[in-house]
């Protein structure tokens, strides 16, 4: 007896060791506030065995806090080498059921000081040998954008990763901050073919049989016979043994129990068999989600289990192909959502699947929903779950994050109001404040408005003051991993005074030194010695914390990390240091056109090509090593970080992977960015670094520090830098041109009209504005030839100069087919329009869509006119989207649809041409109701009935699947005039009761708004 327990102890132990393997119980110090011990779940796997990441974090912060204990938002991964090569990643987007702080925080656990709390983050299998670690940086719209790095294949792997904590709205006493950085090493082994995998499989069922045996053995001992007991664990163990691993994918959708974090007690693929049993039964999918489903020409939805909250990510470069994505699901979450209403697992699931069908059909919504605060696609999805919802009797969600639902999705074609977030450098730059900076890897803005690129390595005056008191910033690029040809920020230090502040970034996070000694900044204000100011608050750009210093005169700097690679660095001077500096951000003289300028000698023809930059124009704004004010190691100094070989050769955003590009616009836009500088720069930095936290970091930073104006890359006829009240810019023209003016002014006050063009005999014919340093005369259609002057009036107050630029207009032509395929309208420079021609005919509504669109949010850029030249509607373009509603047309002839963008707008808008006629039947109060089927965008049909005077009438809508809306049903009296009107929410509506004002023909009208289309059942009582 005695022997045979100890063996199936040993055996027991043997099994155990072979299945989770060698594990490093190394800790790790605390490192600010929070330590960090990250190590492997067991040190070798076979391929497309699941990986799994420990991290466990301690709190030596001296006070007990909450630490989120999910690893989605909270586990940022910054590098995986595999072999000692860097593994490039897979970027994507990913959605949250009530926003990517609530997924955050699930599980929150309260440590006490010094105690710890283990985090894990477990890989994603998406198919045999395909398994990916998820890095998901939060947005702050509650969005994820997705780092995937796949750690699938075989070979020795070294991930670097961190723990960060998401401040969240409501949470109470979280851990605040974030870890460094720690690395850990697996492996990951080559099963070496079928023939060695069967051998482990054979292998390991033998041994778990045999511990099974002993065990049967031991209970036969005692009770002389079998039990039932003993011959079920048998047969499991032979079962589990036999028929082991998920069950087969189901044809365009794969349900795989073993993929995720699995849930205990729960039979996962029964789970999801009966939500999609309800989905099928009527009502049950009012989104007409299975058909595409079970399609199996659509892209693959893999659906796999969670214990945390349900979401979706897109898994575009997987072997499942573009299109794809996953679905997290928890099957047994009832919690409440924020607004209290209780979570439905199907209902979670549905809107899970709404987000899948919207990425395998390209088409997931753009941009924040009006000024709701919520993402559109959020919004839809949300939506979607609350027509379910309605089917099955549930009450529907009111909120997501924390902020109200819309109640369709029309309050999404409203512009968003971009205003600043509330942390990060408040005030310092939005309100047009002269602001220079380097962003990016790094994007240089200097003091009067100039845009340039510098990717030089080494340190370099960034600002230094000629006159005044002393204030210096300097800064040090470094390579950026993996690249020869860009480089981040990652040090950056202050003179204030006689103080040197120095931050510098340091396994991922920023260690501070001021004159020297290292200080640990408390969240607060601290004073400097002599005037001057060193403060730490919360960032914009992250969870980590940003630092604001400023001088005695109010000139004031912000620096922010940018994920864990590198620093966003704002600088505001005070308005007497204007002229009195000079350095990599210009001389804040009021002049653009002599910022970039070397040390010693005559400023750069703009835009200075790449040869100019470097070597020589780097080399003059480096820092000798004895007026250095950043902090060094010991053995360090600026030769340590300066390579004059570096970039090797100009990168442009024209120069990348058509691929690699196009992802990287997609993960801009889902993170906010949309002015079109800010979004090539963005494009540029995702795509060469691979890192969403660029997109976050560039969405944010167009927040607090707007674009001035967005730099026009055509080639101007004319341009010349003027002195107000002084010698006007001249240039030719021929009558029947078009030119657009545009102005760099930072030294000319706000005002309404100092730019006046006049045409050659000296009539003055167009003017223009300048606000917050930018000014433009927009598109003048010349009528003679000759000789034009532009001249900038003088005005009190008025300091250097302004650089003025003309461009020609030059108009595009094309046709659209009705109901024909769709045309992509081109608008190259400023003042430019397309114009596209089609036949109508009297008594045709036609509908104007616009499915994609570089624009940015503006009305009205899209235009119907007729024949004669005049406007029969206007459209808007908002998230990427637009539209010029159903309009009836008035007559047979040619009519044109215009792109015409405001302001310095240019880019590119495709159109479709969708016409039909308006559809009358007859409807019966009282009687059957009947199915309107709208059939086309911007279809309207109309049912006619008679009633007399006084008559109180009440419509029901019903069974319908068009999109939530309101004005989708319209009363109009007998004189056309609209008597009642009402909405279509969750497949039903009504409008009424309505005392009808005369007796007569009514008509009931169904006109979906935008692009919708679908059937309602309507009745009149």
């Amino acid at each position: 007896m005695r022997w045979t327990l100890r063996l199936a102890a040993a055996l027991g132990v043997l099994v155990t060791a072979l299945a989770t393997g060698a594990a490093s119980a190394a800790a790790a110090p605390a490192d600010g506030g929070l330590g960090l011990a990250l190590r492997p779940g067991q040190t070798d796997y076979r391929a497309g065995d699941q990986v799994r990441l420990d991290l466990t974090v301690t709190n030596a912060t001296g006070a007990a806090c909450a630490l989120a204990t999910s690893a989605v938002g909270t586990v940022q991964i910054t590098g995986v080498r595999r072999d000692g090569r860097d593994v490039t990643p897979t970027l994507a987007r990913s959605f949250h059921d009530d926003g990517i702080g609530a997924a955050a925080t699930a599980g929150l656990t309260t440590v006490e000081p010094g105690a710890t709390a283990t985090v894990t983050s477990t890989g994603v299998r998406l198919r045999d040998g395909e398994v990916v670690l998820r890095s998901v940086a939060a947005t702050p719209d509650g969005g994820g954008l997705d780092t995937l790095w796949p750690v699938g294949a075989p070979g020795r792997y070294e991930v670097t990763a961190g723990y960060v904590t998401l401040p969240v709205a409501g949470a109470a006493d979280l851990c605040a901050g974030a870890t460094v950085l720690r690395t850990s090493t697996f492996t990951v082994s080559d099963d070496g073919g079928p023939g060695r995998r069967w051998l482990w499989l054979v292998g390991g069922g033998v041994l778990a049989l045999l511990v099974v045996a002993l065990v049967v053995l031991l209970l036969v001992r005692r009770r002389r016979r079998p039990t039932a007991a003993a011959v079920a664990l048998l047969l499991v163990a032979v079962g589990a043994y036999v028929g082991g691993g998920a069950r087969a994918a189901r044809a365009d959708y794969g349900v795989d129990p073993t993929a995720g974090v699995p849930v205990s007690g729960v039979d996962f693929q029964a789970a999801v068999d009966g939500c999609l049993a309800g989905f099928a039964l009527p009502g049950g999918d009012p989104s007409g989600l299975l058909p595409r489903l079970r399609d199996k020409k659509s892209p693959r939805v893999r659906i796999i289990p969670t214990t945390g909250g349900s979401g979706a990510f897109e898994t575009p470069d997987s072997a499942d192909g573009k299109g794809s994505s996953t679905v997290t699901w928890n099957p047994t979450s009832t919690d409440p959502y924020g607004d209290g209403v209780a979570r439905d697992p199907c209902a979670a699931l549905y809107h899970e699947l709404n987000h899948a069908d919207d990425i395998s059909r390209n088409a997931v919504p753009q941009g924040e929903c009006g000024g709701t605060g919520i993402p559109t696609a959020e919004v839809k999805a949300t939506l979607a779950e609350n027509r379910y919802r309605a089917a099955k009797g549930l009450p529907p969600r009111t909120e997501y994050d924390g902020k109200t639902l819309p109640k369709s999705l029309d309050e999404c074609k409203k512009p968003a109001k971009k205003t600043p977030p509330p942390k990060g450098p408040v005030k310092l730059c939005e309100d047009g404040a002269d602001c220079g900076g380097s962003n990016g890897d790094p994007h240089l803005v200097t003091f009067d408005r100039v845009a340039y690129d510098f990717q030089a390595v080494g340190e370099f005056t960034l600002v230094a003051s000629t006159g005044g008191d002393p204030l210096e910033v300097q800064v040090r690029q470094a390579p950026m991993a993996g690249t020869r040809t860009a480089s981040v920020n990652s040090a950056v230090a202050f003179r204030v005074g006689a103080h040197r502040v120095a931050l510098t970034l340091t396994d991922g996070g920023t260690r501070v030194h001021v004159d020297g000694a290292p200080l640990a900044v408390p969240p607060d204000r601290t004073d400097l010695a002599g005037g001057g100011t060193l403060t730490r608050r919360p960032s914009d750009t992250g969870p980590t914390d940003g630092y604001d210093v400023t001088w005695p005169d109010g000139s004031a700097a912000a620096v922010d990390q940018i994920g864990r690679y590198g620093y966003r660095i704002l600088v505001r001077l005070a308005e007497t240091r204007a002229g009195k500096v000079r350095g990599l951000l210009g001389d804040f003289d009021g002049d653009p056109a002599d910022d970039i300028a070397p040390a010693s000698g005559a400023p750069l023809a703009q835009p200075v090509p790449f040869g100019k930059l470097y070597p020589a124009y780097a080399d003059s704004w480096r820092i000798a090593a004895d007026r250095s004010l950043l902090y060094y190691d010991d053995g360090q100094n600026t030769g340590t970080f300066t390579d004059r070989a570096f970039p090797e050769r100009e990168v442009t955003v024209a120069d990348l992977d058509p691929a690699r590009r196009a992802a990287a616009e997609q993960v801009c836009r889902w993170a906010g960015v949309t002015a079109p500088a800010q979004l090539a720069e963005c494009v540029f930095d995702v795509a060469v670094s691979g890192r969403p936290e660029f997109a976050v970091a560039g969405a944010s930073t167009e927040r607090v520090a707007p674009p001035a104006a967005t730099p026009i890359t055509a080639v101007p006829v004319a341009a010349a830098s003027l002195t107000p009240g002084g010698a006007p810019l001249t240039f030719t023209a021929r009558a029947g041109d078009a030119v657009f003016v545009d102005a760099t002014a930072p030294g000319i006050g706000d005002r309404c009209s100092p730019y006046v063009l006049t045409e050659p005999g000296g009539r003055e014919i167009a003017s223009g504005c300048n606000i917050k340093g930018n000014g433009y005369v927009d598109r003048v259609d010349l009528t003679a030839t000759g000789t034009y002057a532009l001249r900038v009036v003088a005005a009190p107050g008025d300091t250097g100069r302004a650089a003025v630029r003309v461009y020609a207009a030059r108009d595009s032509d094309g046709t659209l087919q009705p109901n024909g395929p769709a045309v992509t309208a081109t608008v190259e420079q400023p003042g430019a329009r397309a114009r596209y021609r089609f036949t109508g005919r009297a008594g045709e509504r036609v509908y104007v869509e616009v499915p994609t669109s570089t624009l940015t949010d503006q009305c009205s850029p899209l235009e119907l006119r007729d024949a004669e030249g005049r406007l029969l509607r206007s459209g808007c373009v908002i998230n990427g989207t637009g539209e010029v509603d159903g309009t009836v047309l008035p007559a047979d002839g040619t009519y044109t649809v215009v792109v015409d963008p405001t302001e310095r707008g240019t880019g590119t808008t495709t159109l479709r041409l969708v016409t039909s006629r308006d559809r009358e039947a007859a409807i019966t109060p009282g009687g059957p109701p009947v199915v309107a089927v709208v059939e086309r965008p911007g279809a309207v049909i109309g049912y006619r009935f008679t009633a007399v005077a006084g008559t109180s009438v009440t419509v029901s809508a019903t069974a319908s699947d068009l999109p939530d809306q309101c004005g989708v049903l319209a009363l109009r009296a007998p004189d056309g005039s609209t008597v009642g009107s009402g909405c279509v929410i969750n497949g039903a509506g009504e409008l009424g009761p309505t005392v009808l004002p005369a007796s007569g023909a009514y008509t009931l009208m169904v006109d979906p708004s935008g692009a919708a289309t679908g059937q309602v059942t309507l009745a009149v009582r």
